[in-house]
């Protein structure tokens, strides 16, 4: 699905965080998750020649070894506001929950990618925040929020090839 992001969402898109279930002091099973080398979100795509006027964040989860928990990510795009403060850009860069797969294997790996409007400002700068779900049905098992990092190992959907940052200077 393509997502159209104009100037004026990047100026004026300020969302409420989604409601989304976390404890306030994890688990040790959720504190063993956020010390995995197999869990980060990046960026994948910054507006090149083959992806113009594309911004990429793509996620990776480490599996619990519980075939009966199912992985998801949710994507959420952020520009950088003229004090330096993170805002959501608005329904245009938020992917909704994406099914990364069982939790049964050692790691997952999804993205989302969010098309850019011809308007969007140069020297506007973006990055992604992923929520990431481990779930038994409805129920959260863990519950982990990362904005991207450079500097990942990604497996599919960069471009160039192995692209990974940690945000995106629209040029």
């Amino acid at each position: 699905m393509r997502r159209w992001i104009s100037a004026g969402a990047i100026v004026l898109g300020l969302l409420a965080a989604p409601s989304l279930a976390g404890a306030a002091n994890p688990s040790a099973a959720t504190a063993g998750l956020l010390s995995s080398r197999w869990l980060w979100a990046t960026v994948d795509v910054c507006t090149t020649a083959s992806s113009s006027d594309v911004v990429g964040i793509r996620g990776s989860m480490p599996g619990t070894g519980d075939h009966k928990e199912r992985m998801y990510m949710y994507f959420r795009l952020q520009y950088r506001g003229s004090k330096g403060v993170w805002h959501f850009v608005g329904q245009a860069g938020d992917s909704g929950f994406v099914y990364a797969g069982t939790a049964a294997y050692v790691s997952r790996q999804a993205g989302s990618n969010f098309h850019l409007a011809a308007s969007t400002a140069p020297g506007t700068k973006l990055r992604g925040e992923v929520y990431f779900d481990w779930r038994v049905g409805s129920r959260v098992e863990h519950h982990v929020v990362l904005a991207t990092t450079a500097g990942h190992i990604v497996g599919a959907g960069s471009s160039p090839r192995g692209f990974s940052a940690a945000a995106c200077t629209i040029s």
